[in-house]
């Protein structure tokens, strides 16, 4: 009864099958796709504008832009008309649609590389790192739109709005154009990673519409001399697409268990930091170092967290994520406003009880505590550096105003300065009133004869590995003149290469004038 029931199903579903092909137009569909293959003047002109778009999209970061370049793109033309030539055996037309397609493809890369070589902007945004991970979602979702796009070839229903659909979904362009990028900044793993999302979104697109053109009645009866069976032309397509799935789903493997691991983390930080009236988490980030997990995360809290405390949160971590985990904690005092006016209004007790100095014995007994609070600010603010400290005396009820210069390119946060100030309270006994002036971190860069950088500059870049929460927590300008830009990559090259600086942490500005000073600034992410 069951085998009736499933033979009757199988004849009503191949009736269907057979019914809605003879409604398709054979000769007039491959007519057409055939008139399409050779790429003209005006295919070519659209293909470079659609790359030119998509870059320039790409580097500012602009998905709109992006969007249009995939509207614009002829791309999608030559990819169905090649599955079509694989569904029907058609050589000769295979031959043709391949060499468009590499003509294409070649050309799209280099007008991409061409153009991001000439651009100012460098960095590699969201949209170009968000291309250069495909995983198995992106080919499920290009061959879901290959099949799209060759029903509504065939069948002429909504064709407009589906092939436009269709050239947004599978977004073939933006690869190529990242491909190109990669290639023009030097960059060969972003290149490799937007080449594999273009030939994943190709294969996909292929064996989807293959099937569904072989479904619509298309056979090699329609040319006149097949060269293979269609069962060997699926079986070639298949084996490639399941190669391509391998990294692919290593890929979306990966990104799951970077996304588990953040929750877990961001969870267990939360559970043990958020404390009302006490703490609170403000970032936290962690990366793999060898066996282990390095996280690193900054809380504002009223008084430190103690070392034993910061262990309990590491097992915390490590029973959670189930390996080992070790713990920066950057630390920020800070007080609520209720705390403020409680210690405000026990110092001027304490002040009122003290017996009254006269303005010579306090300076004498400032003068040996000043080295001290010298080396206290130099603590606290390492690895940048405290200049000069003085101490001004503006009378018996002001406070004890003192001026610190700090080698750092920016600005010292509220909460940080209120923490420096208890600091040197703590170390003079009066209260404080503190200026910071600010002066740049480093000296301007020197090379040596050969264009390297010389021995002390590369010795005052040493403070680049002790920056808080390290490199990739900060923003590196190299400016210069325009005629210093081999300078400016030497320089550039040895904070990525010598000092673990990330690439993206990087940026070169040309600027007018200068004498041929080349300076680095240091500044912290925008949050």
């Amino acid at each position: 009864m069951y085998g009736s029931g499933t033979g009757l199903y199988r004849g009503k579903m191949k009736a269907f099958l057979a019914l809605k092909a003879g409604m398709v137009q054979h000769r007039e569909v491959m007519k057409e796709v055939a008139a399409s293959v050779d790429g003209s003047w005006v295919y070519y002109v659209m293909l470079i504008l659609a790359a030119l778009i998509a870059l320039l999209g790409l580097l500012i970061n602009s998905v709109a832009v992006v969007i249009g370049a995939m509207l614009i793109s002829p791309l999608m033309g030559p990819i169905i008309s090649s599955s079509l030539s694989f569904t029907i055996g058609d050589l000769a037309l295979a031959k043709r649609t391949f060499r468009t397609l590499g003509i294409s493809v070649a050309l799209t890369v280099a007008v991409s590389a061409l153009v991001a070589l000439l651009s100012p902007l460098k960095e590699p945004t969201a949209e170009i790192l968000s291309r250069v991970r495909p995983n198995i979602l992106d080919l499920f979702i290009a061959a879901l739109s290959g099949a799209a796009g060759a029903i509504a070839l065939c069948t002429k229903r909504n064709y407009l709005i589906t092939s436009t659909g269709v050239a947004v979904a599978t977004a073939v362009i933006p690869p190529l154009s990242v491909a190109g990028y990669g290639l023009g900044t030097w960059q060969p793993m972003l290149a490799l990673g937007g080449f594999l999302l273009f030939f994943t979104n190709f294969v996909a697109i292929i064996l989807s519409s293959d099937i569904v053109f072989f479904i619509l009645g298309f056979r090699t009866s329609h040319v006149e001399e097949p060269q293979h069976s269609h069962r060997t032309r699926l079986a070639v397509i298949t084996v490639l697409s399941v190669l391509i799935s391998i990294p692919l789903v290593y890929t979306l493997a990966t990104d799951v268990a970077r996304i588990k691991n953040e929750k877990r983390i961001g969870r267990v930080l939360r559970s043990q930091l958020d404390r009302e009236l006490v703490s609170r988490l403000t970032d936290y980030r962690y990366r793999q170092e060898g066996d282990q997990l390095l996280v690193m995360a900054s809380v504002n809290t009223v008084r430190f967290l103690n070392k034993p405390a910061q262990k309990e949160i590491e097992k915390d971590l490590a029973r959670e994520v189930r390996r080992p985990v070790r713990l920066e904690l950057e630390q920020v005092i800070v007080a609520s406003e209720s705390q403020l006016k409680d210690q405000t209004a026990k110092g001027a007790l304490e002040q009122a009880k003290a017996p009254k100095e006269s303005p010579a014995e306090l300076a004498a007994k400032v003068r040996p505590l000043v080295a001290r609070v010298e080396q206290e600010l130099a603590g606290a603010l390492a690895p940048c550096l405290v200049g000069r400290t003085t101490v001004a005396f503006s009378g018996d009820q002001e406070p004890l105003l003192v001026s610190a210069t700090l080698g750092r390119d920016y600005p010292v946060a509220r909460d940080e300065r209120l923490l420096l100030s208890r600091l040197l309270e703590r170390a003079l006994g009066v209260p404080v009133r503190l200026q910071i002036t600010l002066a740049p971190m480093l000296k301007p860069m020197v090379f040596a004869k050969d264009g390297s950088l010389a021995g002390q500059s590369r010795d005052e870049l040493e403070v680049v590995r002790h920056l808080p929460e390290g490199p990739a927590a900060f923003r590196f300008i190299v400016t210069g003149p325009k005629e210093s830009g081999r300078e400016q990559s030497v320089l550039s090259r040895y904070l990525t290469e010598q000092l673990a600086v990330p690439a993206q942490a990087v940026t070169t500005i040309k600027s007018p004038g200068g004498g041929g000073v080349v300076t680095l600034r240091v500044v912290r992410n925008d949050k």
